[in-house]
């Protein structure tokens, strides 16, 4: 006689893709959302008919911890159970990632060992990081750069009976392709998921409002020291901007379909070009009070850019909803700057902060790097003395992270392999790789850090945040 109860469990559904968002530690105070990125895919993938499921394994931990760990182990087999893929893909991947992808990568081996797994995102994309995916995660195959096109290419490629490889767009051992999407005004605008578990971190949340992450470019014009994003360029993926009609275009769709009354975007630099800023500012907030949108949105500037502002554009940006402009001043000195491949333009922007201040409802928050060559201890209580008088509403601060694909990533590490090492030898469950000198070792940039929060927030309804007593979410 038939079990029935255990038949109907073991009822899988069949999906063209699974898709698998790896978790990441989350700092307190910081946010999580469905990723723009698979966003994007998915709408493609819609568009060509494929079905699709996605396993947020955010849902299923918060922390690296050991434990959580193995949460994530547990719940990821459960969930797989439940599936019957043509393709796997696992992305957004990125370096601080390592000990939870080496998790889900053995999941996906183990339960699926003749389904093609390919990985996708930031960590995929940079140059001299294919050996990751191939010798410790066991995965074959890669989707770098934009993967838009890409992923609805290799699941056509399997539906008509091929193998993933024969996809010109997927690279694995051998073989390398790097996609690249010139004009990103003909992508659809991504898939949204407004489901319980998306928040936005203290400084960019709005209260009760419903708010909708976007991406009006992809890449960054410029090339930091420290920042992945802006290095992409040596890996043929350039700095694109979307178009100011295509950009209004999806803030409009947000408001009307979706009931979306702010929007935060994550773009590097939202308006980057000091020489035209001005032009761009009023050309952009022309068109969006022309479609009459009422909604409020928020948006990253370099502070050079910033300090270029003229009273005209600081007074468009206020009248048509711009709530929050978010500067990486990151530090104070010529010599920390330089370091950190920045400008200085600090001597202007107390007096440019003041003056939006004065004239408009826009809140001002920045963020601080703690550490860098020959960094002292007095120097970091200048920075934090000096933060504090700068009328900022908000301020962030980090050590200086090393990321590989990055110039002080080559300063640090003797080759393209060491850090991966690091981080899975690192006491700290939490995936980073602290900037150490002699002076200021890992442990004594993170008390610093909990000094900074402190004393900036100290006279504020914050002051009693778990952000501030524990912003990196590592004390168990």
């Amino acid at each position: 006689m038939i079990d029935c109860a255990n038949s109907m469990l073991e009822v899988k559904t069949n999906v063209d893709i699974l898709l698998i968002i790896p978790p990441f530690h989350i700092r307190n105070g910081g946010g999580a959302f469905f990723p723009l990125g698979l966003g994007y895919i998915i709408s493609e993938l819609d568009l060509a008919g494929y079905s699709w499921e996605v396993i947020n394994c955010t849902e299923f931990i918060e922390t690296f911890f050991k434990s959580d760990l193995e949460k994530l182990s547990n719940e990821l087999k459960k969930s797989l159970l439940k599936y019957n893929p043509s393709v796997i893909g696992i992305g957004p991947c990125i370096t601080t990632q390592v000990r939870a992808l080496k998790i889900i990568s053995d999941v996906c081996n183990n339960l699926f060992p003749n389904v093609p797994i390919f990985a996708g995102g930031p960590l995929a994309s940079i140059e001299n990081q294919e050996w990751f995916f191939h010798e410790e995660l066991g995965i074959k195959y890669i989707i770098k750069g934009d993967g838009e096109k890409a992923v609805v290419d290799a699941v056509q490629t399997i539906k008509e009976g091929k193998k993933i490889s024969d996809s010109k767009f997927v690279s694995y051992e051998g073989y390398s392709y790097v996609n690249y999407i010139e004009d990103i005004n003909n992508i659809a605008f991504p898939y949204r998921s407004f489901d319980r578990n998306n928040r936005f971190s203290i400084r960019r949340s709005k209260g009760k409002k419903l708010q909708a992450a976007m991406i009006a470019s992809r890449g960054c014009p410029y090339s930091c020291n420290y920042c992945v994003s802006g290095n992409l360029k040596y890996n043929n993926i350039s700095y694109r901007r979307r178009d100011i009609r295509n950009i209004i275009d999806e803030m409009q769709k947000l408001n009307e379909e979706f009931g979306v009354d702010d929007i935060v975007f994550y773009d590097d630099c939202f308006f980057y070009n000091p020489q035209t800023v001005n032009i761009d500012v009023l050309a952009f907030c022309k068109s969006l009070s022309k479609r009459n949108i009422h909604l409020t949105w928020q948006i990253e500037m370099r502070p050079d850019v910033f300090c270029k502002l003229t009273d005209d554009s600081i007074i468009a940006l206020n009248r048509s909803g711009c709530r929050q402009i978010s500067l990486g001043i990151e530090k104070i000195s010529s010599k920390g700057l330089s370091f950190l491949g920045k400008k200085n333009c600090w001597p202007k922007l107390s007096n440019q902060i003041k003056r939006i201040k004065c004239f408009s409802n826009i809140s001002i928050s920045a963020t601080f790097i703690l550490g860098g060559e020959n960094e002292t201890v007095e120097d970091i209580f200048d920075l934090i003395e000096q933060t504090k008088d700068l009328q900022l509403d908000f301020a962030h601060y980090n050590p200086l992270f090393v990321y590989p694909g990055t110039p002080i990533y080559d300063m640090v590490f003797e080759n393209e392999k060491d850090w991966v090492s690091y981080i899975l030898e690192d006491d700290l469950p939490w995936g980073e790789i602290v900037y150490e000198t002699a002076i200021l070792n890992k442990t004594k940039l993170l008390e610093l850090v909990d000094f900074a929060y402190q004393e900036f927030y100290k006279n504020t309804p914050y002051a009693s945040q778990q952000m501030i007593v524990d912003r990196f979410n590592l004390k168990e």
